[in-house]
């Protein structure tokens, strides 16, 4: 038991020693005015419609949906990143949803997720503001052919949860705000599971913020009568200029998926794509981009129609695509619109869309999750790689 002892005896020596520095360089901070750690509160309100994109439960979804979000967020100041700044300052955190349903065959589903938000223009007590959040949800009743057959839409009840949104932010005082969004919500496995159709929402959030700075708890021994900054004070530097460039991307991946032909219960098939891209990096957060796909599907052996004996051209299909890169930190937000080059695949419409997160293992090398869809919008399946940059060609 005595090493126990001695452990924590180290830990409460460290926290004295943090006390003494905090104490040291509190006048310091104090004297900057941006001592603290400048945090927020968010609660919204969500009410909508659904997206119909099936015939079936109607019951559900020619109704109205209500859901709520409450999530804690901290505020980016400058201090230590340049890609705040690059952003407008954005705010980022986690979160927690939760819909609520007519009827109950999709059930109620909830998620969490993490979020970030950044200004697009505004003023001294308004901004108007994007918003991106992806997480995982649970809590759908998924299909089951026994006891939820007219359920249809979902074949799984964890899915991936997906909101954009984009609206008003004003500043009430100084530590309330008042917000206003339109956004659009998603989930959707990925076809890991079928049915997989979907559930789009398109509604109207509405919700306060409170923003804190909750250094005044670790201060008042020290000084009791310190008022410390609701909000952050934005450091802004001089941004050095960027070096534009071209790049070629490569990008290999692997993932799987089951078939509408065998719902509920089919096999999992192995998936896998190669992408080469010329992109042109315009911008510390942006870049542009052309490229090529070639996809290898073992589950076009089973769908839309049985191939007993499929050759490697039967499972292959290819196609061309237009993309953009949006750079943040170590992350990278891909979107890549796509047209699809081979006819014997027409079942899965004339374009398609892949959407995911890159994070970046070093400048080069990035790891990537994405989904890909099928006649537009529809889920096809999602994938998992690794990819490389080549970056060429530096402006003068």
């Amino acid at each position: 038991m005595h090493k126990y002892y001695i452990l924590i005896g180290f830990f409460l020596l460290s926290l004295g020693l943090v006390a003494q520095e905090s104490t040291t360089s509190l006048e310091e901070k104090r004297n900057k005015q941006d001592y603290g750690f400048y945090n927020v509160i968010d609660v919204k309100y969500h009410h909508g419609r659904f997206m119909k994109n099936t015939g079936s439960l109607d019951d559900i979804m020619d109704n109205p949906y209500d859901a709520y979000n409450i999530r804690i967020g901290f505020q980016s100041d400058g201090k230590k990143q340049k890609w705040d700044q690059l952003f407008g300052f954005p705010v980022y955190g986690v979160g927690f949803y939760s819909a609520y349903f007519k009827g109950g065959e999709l059930g109620n589903p909830n998620a969490f997720y993490v979020f970030m938000r950044a200004p697009v223009m505004g003023g001294k007590k308004w901004s108007w503001n994007w918003e991106i959040s992806v997480g995982l949800s649970y809590n759908f009743q998924k299909y089951d052919p026994n006891t939820n057959p007219e359920q249809q839409i979902i074949g799984s009840e964890y899915n991936i949860y997906f909101n954009v949104a984009s609206g008003l932010s004003y500043q009430l005082n100084k530590r309330f705000d008042f917000t206003l969004d339109f956004d659009v919500t998603h989930f959707s496995n990925g076809s890991t599971r079928t049915p997989n159709i979907g559930v789009n929402l398109l509604g109207l959030a509405m919700g306060a913020r409170y923003n804190f700075n909750p250094v005044k708890n670790y201060t008042k021994k020290i000084d009791p009568n310190y008022k410390p900054q609701t909000r952050a004070t934005y450091i802004k530097r001089d941004m050095p200029k960027y070096n534009r460039h071209s790049e070629i991307i490569l990008f290999g991946s692997i993932g799987g998926k089951t078939t509408t032909t065998q719902i509920y219960d089919g096999p999992t098939y192995f998936i896998s794509s190669f992408s080469v891209d010329y992109a042109w990096a315009y911008h510390h957060v942006g870049k542009v981009g052309i490229g090529f796909d070639g996809f290898y599907e073992s589950a076009l052996r089973d769908y839309p129609v049985r191939i007993e004996d499929p050759n490697f051209g039967d499972l292959t299909y290819a196609g061309v695509h237009i993309a953009h890169y949006l750079r943040a930190y170590r992350l990278t937000l891909v979107v890549q619109l796509g047209y699809n080059l081979s006819p014997h695949v027409s079942h899965k419409g004339n374009t398609y869309i892949q959407a995911g997160i890159s994070v970046n293992l070093t400048e080069q090398l990035f790891f990537r999750g994405a989904l890909k869809t099928r006649n537009g919008a529809v889920a096809d399946f999602i994938e998992w790689g690794l990819g490389y940059r080549i970056p060429f060609a530096y402006a003068k």
